[in-house]
Parts: structure tokens; sequence; C-alpha cells
């Protein structure tokens, strides 16, 4: 018979590590390529030195003249609150109990869960992964005719299920709209479709800001914030005063896209900041105009084999991979070698004092499990960071 217990340790011993594997092994391109690390974690922050210029002690000399004079190096210091990332499910007592007599049902229950709690987990960690760690998912243009269909400038950040909170057009929260579920999205032409009604006082408004629940400012920053000159401080450092700290920005017309061009960034990152371009990620719009461009050369469009089993085309030998996550004419030019997560522990479940990780919800008949990790992204160079936006 399966119980309670049963299930508990299935979610301890068996899926934690598929979930781990999935999470880790299976999510983005991208990620793939960043390395994580349990070092510089203090209490609940990443405290991380970095090493700014080369060693001015070095130089050539006469057999029996003086040697160069050492100079302590100069570094810089990161700090970053480590951020609480969260994935829950739910189980109602009553489905429990309906399939405890048969092992097969109550695997199917717990697999659904689980697959379901890998796909959103993914989803949500890929859109940080390229965002600005404000949890905005999306803006809402204008209310339609019914006061919960709502028109949006790209809802690609969006998925039916969501559960978020809306902000007026002055970003303060509308207390109506709290804890509001996405039920529906028409991607093709940017509706999607609210739990809830828009008050007829916030329905002229000239813009509504979309943030995925409880999460406003509470994510860590991805490539969009790295060049984002309105961040003005990052990692505790004034990127108005240290430059290294932001990611370059360049918009130009699709026309002047061309492969010299494309080199020249490469180049760029190379001579001016010692780094290494190894990863290109961007929007599909971007990389369709590129790919055309390397038609139209009759450059060979070579095919990589990435890590974590994804493929990608590539230029110059650099892997050129297209995500929803990216605005659709964006792309970035990056040295993954600058990227770590810094993480406390991996993907580990909320146990009680008790030890259990399935437990009852207070005050309802349901069963939840909560998925858990503290951790940060940190990027030590973010000069070596190039953003190019089509116009």
């Amino acid at each position: 018979m399966i119980s309670l217990s049963t299930a508990d340790n299935a979610l301890k011993n068996v899926y934690l590590d598929v979930l781990t594997d999935q999470l880790n092994n299976s999510l983005d391109p991208f990620f793939a390529k960043i390395g994580n690390t349990t070092q510089n974690i203090s209490g609940n922050e990443v405290k991380k030195m970095i090493p700014l210029g080369i060693n001015g002690g070095i130089g050539a000399g006469t057999e029996v003249g003086a040697l160069p004079t050492a100079k302590e190096n100069s570094y810089a210091t990161i700090t970053s609150k480590l951020k609480n990332l969260y994935g829950t499910i739910e189980i109602s007592d009553k489905a429990i109990r309906a399939s405890r007599d048969e092992a097969g049902a109550f695997l199917n229950l717990l697999n659904a869960e689980m697959e379901n709690l890998i796909e959103s987990s993914k989803f949500n960690f890929r859109r940080m992964l390229y965002g600005d760690g404000r949890a905005l998912v999306g803006t809402i243009a204008s209310v339609g005719s019914t006061p919960n269909e709502c028109s949006v400038v790209s809802p690609v950040h969006m998925a039916v299920g969501m559960r978020v909170d809306i902000y007026d057009d002055l970003n303060e929260p509308i207390e109506e709209l709290k804890d509001v579920e996405i039920v529906g999205i028409d991607y093709v032409n940017e509706i999607i479709k609210l739990s809830k009604e828009v008050p007829e006082d916030y329905q002229l408004c000239a813009q509504l800001f979309v943030y995925l629940k409880n999460s406003k400012d509470k994510e860590f920053i991805g490539l969009k914030g790295l060049c984002d000159p309105a961040i003005t401080n990052l990692y505790g450092i004034d990127r108005t005063v240290v430059s290294y700290m932001t990611g370059g920005a360049e918009t130009i017309q699709s026309a002047q896209l061309t492969l010299p061009k494309v080199m020249k960034y490469i180049d760029d990152v190379r001579l001016n900041y010692d780094g290494n371009i190894d990863f290109i990620t961007c929007g599909f719009g971007f990389r369709r105009d590129l790919q055309s461009k390397l038609k139209a050369m009759t450059y060979n469009v070579d095919i990589q084999n990435l890590q974590g089993g994804f493929k990608s085309i590539s230029f110059n030998g650099i892997p050129i991979v297209a995500t929803r996550f990216c605005e659709d004419k964006t792309a970035y030019f990056l040295d993954s070698s600058v990227f770590h997560l810094h993480q406390l522990c991996d993907w580990t479940w909320l146990s009680n004092n008790k030890g259990e990780v399935l437990h009852q919800r207070e005050g309802y008949a349901t069963h939840c499990a909560t998925l858990v990790k503290y951790c940060d992204l940190i990027c030590d160079r973010p000069n070596r960071v190039m953003q190019v936006s089509l116009s």
C-alpha cells in the first residue's frame, strides 16, 4: 500500500537525482558552459576578489642590475546576496488516497508532477539567465473589451499557468491584481487572458507591468542586466565609476550586419578586454538575419554538437544559439569563462523538523513539497559581454 512515507522517500531518494540532473545538465546551451561552484560563499552572500590588470613587478634587465620592483596587484571586491529559487508541487489528499492501493497509478501521479516541475523550473531559470533581475515577464499595452483580456508587448516570457503580480504605470502594485493566473495566451496576436479582470480605474493606464508572483527585483542578474546602463550598481560596485563592470552595447541596422562586422565584435573584446568570445546567444530574428548573410557569402555553415545534447550553427567555430528569452533582434557575444553560478548547495527539497519533504499544507487537504536552490549568477568581467541589437 502506498503511503505518504513512501511518497516522501521517493521524492528524496529517486526523483531528486533526476530533477538535479535535468536542471543542471539539460537546461540551456549557454548554462551548460557555465561552471557551478560552491566557492566564495560567505554566509548568505557571494564575496569574490577580482584581479585588475597585470602584475607591475615584471620587466627585463641586466645580469647584475636591479630586479623589477614588486607592486601589489589591484583587486575589486564583488559582493552579492544569494538568490532564493523555489519550485513547489502540490498533490491533493484525495488523489493520494485514490491511488494508494495501486502503485502504477501513484507513480503516474508523481511522474506527472515531477515532469511539470522540471519544465516549469527550466522555463523560469532560462528566463532569468537572459533577464535583468527584475522578474518582469511582460508589459500590458492595453486592456480589451473583455477586462481580463490584455494586449501585451511580446508574451514570450509568459506561460499559461504562470502566477503574476501586476503593477500600474507608476510601477506601484495593484492590490486587486496580486497573485493573478495567466489562463490563456495567444502568442501570434500577443494577447493574454487573466484569471481576474483589470479594475476599471487601471484600464486606461499607458502600460501595466507584469512580474512573476512575489519575485520583483529578487532574481539574479542575467545577460540583459549586464549590458543595461540603467543598472548603476552591480555586485556592490558603482558602474558609473568602474567601466569594466558594464557590458558593451550597440544598435545597428540589419543591413549593416556583415561578417566583417561580426568578426570585429569578436576581435574588439579580445583586443580591448583580453576576452575570448566562445559563445553567441541571440533571438530567432537575429539568427535568421545572420544565417542569410552567411549563405549569401557562400560561407560554410557548420552544425556543432554542444554539451547537454544541444545543437547549433556556428561562425568561425563559435556556436550561435537562438532562444526565445533573448529579444528577437538581439544577440550577446560572450566569453563564457567569466560566468559562474555560485551556489550554497545544489537543488534539494525543503524539509520540516521531522525531516519530511512532503507535508500537509496547513488548512488545506493537500500535500506539498518545495524544491530549493540558493545561488547567484556572477560575471567576473561584464565588459567581455557584447550586446548587438538590430533595428
